[in-house]
């Protein structure tokens, strides 16, 4: 009898984990996304999210089309994935929702500002849009964003929506530092290789960032890089040493401010006439030659490397050296060291200058025209230095015409 108890048990316990295997094995491999604004709206949404598959996924993008305020949009996928929202009709209002196989998301709100929108549907999308309402208002102002995502990481540093607002919403090109600082706050156990791989985010390390014995993150930016080779016009290719001090321009074509950057490099050039004491460089980041070398014929700068960089930001070079965004500039000491890294001017020929040292004012002054005041100053001088005029003699002074008998007796070793 109790034998017959006991593999009564183990039958039961075999046929409950073939129900759960079966019950799992029901699940399909999708998801969908209702989308229920006011009847009124009409509007055409892109959706591009990665989805995950047996053999590794592919990147889907499917228009939710409006009509009288619904829309479903059915997706598929194996893991959790990311499905980025954007108005076609209006650029920058986008989102990202986050997404598992089975789930039945819905989106609501009246259909106009995205930051404004509810979603339901699992668990993290719920307190993403909740931190979305109240943080998305600040988003034209960087730093109030940057804080706001500061706060909730520090707050919820086992929460995983942490991990996925670092490597979503927070800039880690313009702050790497502050990044490095929050994700290394983030429970090991969230910040996982498959959620690293979810955002997008593969090439987090290895090229920006790279992992300590402890596995926190570190960032891999050098600032002591002390040679860059960058193409010319006119030698083909041009290595930069950084011995001495150094300015270095990053700019693209739609550079609105180059005249100003242009200018004021004319100007440095000018007070440091000697290129072998110093490195003035304007690097041009666009993959369009044609352009380049017509926008250096129009500035006429002289004096300075005229460079091409055609891969951009996303050159291995540029990045080790922490160029962000466009224009940028770069300062560099004797030593190779960095002393300014950013987007402003002015703070980087202040930086320079300092690398730098006095002007050379003995090159600038040659090398200036004499105004009407140094022409004066110098007549000036030059009557002050001629001999002084001989008076005239009187009559009774002036010598005869006839020659006078030198009574001196000259010797032979005198001739």
């Amino acid at each position: 009898m109790k034998t017959m108890k006991t593999f009564t048990y183990k039958t039961l316990a075999v046929l409950g984990c073939l129900m759960v295997l079966m019950l799992g094995g029901c699940v399909k491999n999708e998801f969908k996304v209702d989308f229920e604004f006011p009847k009124d709206h009409l509007g055409n949404y892109l959706m591009s999210y990665y989805a995950w598959d047996s053999r590794g996924g592919r990147w889907i993008e499917h228009t939710a089309s409006i009509q009288e305020g619904k829309a479903t949009a059915e997706c598929i996928t194996r893991l959790p994935t990311l499905i980025y929202v954007s108005d076609a009709s209006q650029p920058g209002n986008s989102m990202i929702i986050y997404a598992e196989r089975g789930d039945r998301i819905k989106v609501s709100g009246d259909g106009k500002e995205m930051g404004e929108w509810t979603v339901v549907g699992n668990k993290v999308s719920e307190r993403w849009s909740e931190w979305r309402k109240k943080t998305y208002p600040k988003k034209s102002d960087s730093k109030a964003f940057e804080k706001s995502i500061e706060e909730y990481v520090t707050s919820n540093p086992k929460d995983e929506l942490s991990a996925i607002l670092l490597l979503t919403e927070w800039n880690r090109r313009e702050n790497p530092d502050g990044f490095v600082r929050l994700w290394n706050m983030v429970d090991k156990g969230v910040r996982s290789q498959q959620l690293i791989e979810m955002c997008g985010v593969t090439d987090l390390l290895g090229v920006e960032f790279t992992t300590n014995a402890d596995g926190n993150l570190e960032y891999s930016k050098n600032p002591k890089v002390k040679s860059l080779t960058l193409r010319s016009r006119d030698n083909g290719t041009d290595t930069l040493k950084f011995n001495k001090a150094s300015i270095l321009y990053f700019y693209g074509e739609n550079n609105v401010a180059r005249r100003e950057a242009v200018d004021s490099m004319k100007v440095l050039v000018k007070d440091y006439p000697d290129s072998l004491k110093r490195v003035v460089a304007d690097i041009y980041m666009d993959s369009d030659s044609m352009t380049w070398i017509n926008a250096i014929r129009r500035d006429s700068l002289k004096g300075t490397v005229r460079a091409w960089q055609p891969r951009g930001l996303a050159e291995g070079d540029m990045v080790k050296m922490g160029v962000t965004r466009l224009p940028w500039f770069i300062v560099k000491d004797k030593t190779a060291g960095e002393t300014y890294s950013g987007d402003d001017l002015k703070k980087a020929i202040a930086a320079f200058r300092k690398a730098a040292g006095k002007k050379e004012t003995k090159s600038t002054q040659t090398d200036k025209p004499k105004g009407k005041t140094d022409q004066k100053q110098a007549q000036k001088t030059a009557s002050q230095t001629k001999p002084a005029k001989k008076p005239e003699l009187k009559p009774s002074q002036r010598s005869s015409s006839k020659p006078v008998k030198d009574s001196r007796t000259v010797k032979q070793s005198d001739r």
